[in-house]
């Protein structure tokens, strides 16, 4: 058996009771830290509650999703994830690889950090055009400014994910990637950003000290946002 659990963005307070009593039962425990660091409190809240073996996962362990599937073919195993499961996820695609193999699967859901992003912001959600990735290399640029070109003919928003590399425990800084963005401007010249462009940037959404700024990139860039992770919305 198979089980996708959402940690929600609160930490661990955040994990609903269902969640708690499924690790207290599972055999085995994955918990991908890929997709947004997690606390070393939360992290040693969510060990002590685990009372199987418990193993942090990493992101090519999940994508290849072999170990993970083969464990649940004779063990109750656990991945659980920061916010929903399925959300900024490729856990879809390793739920389908389950059924597939005769492996039944559960879902937990949790809060999202980007659909409470959106809320806490005042937009609506149906105003969300296709979200995408800002890298730390500039050649990768590109991509995410032709989905804010396309957001902005159709009237939408452009909710922009910064990298974040759990090796090397670096989270690409909000500043960094409007500066990327108004670079590869030069380049396109298409009239997509410029530094008067409305952005907002939203830090650390469901935790005590979250953060919600917004102005033209000209000011946002001088500005000092904390500790991560940050989301830019166009």
């Amino acid at each position: 058996m198979l089980w996708f659990v959402g940690l929600g963005i609160s930490g661990f307070k955040s994990i609903p009771n269902e969640a708690i009593d499924v690790l207290s039962k599972a055999d085995m425990v994955y918990l991908e830290q890929f997709t947004s660091p997690i606390s070393k409190s939360d992290l040693t809240k969510i060990k002590k509650a685990t009372k199987g073996e418990f193993r942090p996962a990493k992101r090519w362990l999940v994508e290849d999703g072999n170990e993970i599937l083969e464990n649940a073919k004779k063990k109750k195993v656990v991945l659980l994830s920061y916010g929903d499961p399925y959300i900024a996820t490729t856990h879809i695609e390793l739920r389908e690889r389950a059924i597939k193999e005769k492996i039944k699967t559960h879902s937990i859901h949790a809060s999202s950090s980007l659909t409470s992003m959106i809320g806490e912001c005042g937009l609506h959600f149906y105003k969300v055009g296709r979200i995408a990735t800002i890298m730390s290399e500039m050649k990768s640029l590109t991509t995410p400014y032709y989905v804010i070109y396309k957001n902005v003919i159709e009237g939408n928003h452009t909710v922009l994910l910064l990298e974040f590399n759990q090796d090397k425990d670096f989270f690409l800084d909000p500043k960094d990637a409007l500066n990327g963005l108004l670079e590869t401007e030069k380049g396109q010249r298409r009239k997509v950003i410029s530094s008067s462009t409305f952005a907002i940037v939203a830090s650390r959404i469901g935790f005590k000290d979250q953060e919600i700024v917004s102005g033209k990139i000209s000011s946002l860039k001088k500005r000092d946002f904390g500790k991560p992770p940050h989301t830019v919305i166009i």
